[in-house]
């Protein structure tokens, strides 16, 4: 497949956003049914998810740490963590760029850093919806998929 047909099919299908949240929950199996069935499709290829560098380095830090989430620890290493998201997983990088500088100078004054900078990709990428359990998003209308 060229990158120009990559790119067109990419364009074709639902895009999402996560956030750090949803990525450790994946990683432990433990995600709720909708966010379920997103991480379904985007591993089957049907939907693409996104998320921003500095979700990514959270989640990298956490795993570091050894962290527990949903009563699961988490093992392994940053790169394990990385490459079953990224390397092998069904996530991609987002583009960190101007424009989603241009969206978080928009909202900075309704979000947390990290909520900002989940939903200022969100914009900027024109994803369908953010993946979090995150109800500040939540309430503040943007559209997510978590339950």
């Amino acid at each position: 497949m060229t990158d120009a047909t990559a790119t067109t099919r990419r364009r074709s299908v639902a895009t999402y956003t996560a956030d750090a949240v949803a990525l450790l929950v994946y990683l432990v199996d433990a995600l709720p049914r909708e966010a379920d069935r997103v991480f379904a499709e985007a591993e089957a290829g049907e939907t693409v998810i996104q998320t921003p560098s500095t979700a990514l380095a959270e989640v990298l830090f956490s795993v570091s740490r050894d962290k527990e989430v949903r009563g699961v620890e988490l093992s392994g290493t940053p790169e394990d963590a990385r490459q079953a998201l990224v390397g092998n997983g069904p996530v991609s990088v987002a583009p960190d760029g101007d424009e989603t500088m241009i969206e978080y100078a928009e909202i900075v004054d309704e979000f947390s850093i990290h909520d900002g900078l989940i939903v200022a990709s969100h914009l900027a990428q024109g994803t369908a919806a953010v993946i979090t359990a995150d109800g500040v998003i939540r309430d503040a209308d943007v559209e997510t998929v978590w339950d």
